[in-house]
This record gives C-alpha cells, structure tokens and sequence, in this order.
C-alpha cells in the first residue's frame, strides 16, 4: 500500500502504510519518533542510530535519551520529531531510512493527529521491529 497525500479542509489526510485508516494531522509538529532500546548492546545501537538520524535529517529535533521507562514507553529510549508542520511531507524518507537502519531496535513513529493520543499510538502508528506494548490501557480511546 502506497502513502496516501491528500488534501481536506486546509488539513492533509494521511494514510500510513501498516493501517488502512487515513487521518487528518494537527498542524503542528506532524510525528514523533521513539527509538526503544534494553542493554548495553542495544543502547549503543540506538545511539549509533541517533547518530545516523542526525546526520540525514539535521531538520528534526532530538531530545535527551531516556534510561528507565517513562509515561507510555516501556522500556528507555530516545525520542525525536519533526519539528514543524512544513516537514510532514518528509514522511516516506524518514520511513524508509528507519525500515532500512532499525536494526534490531523497535523504533514507532506516530503522527500528531485530530484522532488523538490513544489512536495515534495504536491504530495510526508505524513500527518498524517489535511493536511493543505501549502502557495506554488507561488512556481515553476517544481522546482528542
């Protein structure tokens, strides 16, 4: 399945390739990425990806990693975004890089979208690796 790119009320409408869902982003940073990572072997691969990401994409923001888990993250990891709306036709690139250089790291990219958090981390999130549960049991599946 391709990415769908369309155009509605000002807002684009987006279908990620492992749903069948389109949604409408916010308009504001469009996705986030978490590098998730367990151990010394797989910290210094998620670093090493850091690195890598840094490089191909000096637009996104990079944050501090995260050594214990955190909010909804099960596990440390690393987080970046893509820092404005006017990067979120970068999409398919930073996709393709991260099936490409994952390795054996989970690594979720999730959109900002008018569906909310719980839909956003579930039903319109990319995974590249293991999915892993997320801890969101408790989050409102209609929140927006």
């Amino acid at each position: 399945m391709t990415d769908h790119f369309s155009t509605a009320n000002d807002s684009d409408v987006i279908s990620n390739d492992q749903n069948a869902q389109p949604f409408t982003l916010k308009q504001r940073n469009p996705y986030d990425i978490h590098v998730y990572y367990n151990g010394v072997n797989e910290c210094q691969e998620a670093m090493d990806l850091r690195e890598r990401m840094q490089e191909k994409f000096p637009w996104m923001r990079f944050y501090a990693p995260k050594g214990r888990p955190i909010g909804p993250h099960p596990v440390p990891m690393w987080e970046a975004d893509f820092g404005s709306y006017e990067n979120r036709n970068l999409w398919s690139s930073v996709r393709d890089f991260i099936k490409e250089e994952h390795g054996n790291l989970s690594v979720l990219i999730h959109p900002n979208s008018m569906d909310g958090d719980y839909a956003d981390h579930t039903k319109n999130s990319f995974w590249a690796g293991e999915a892993l549960d997320l801890r969101i049991q408790t989050w409102n599946k209609g929140n927006k």
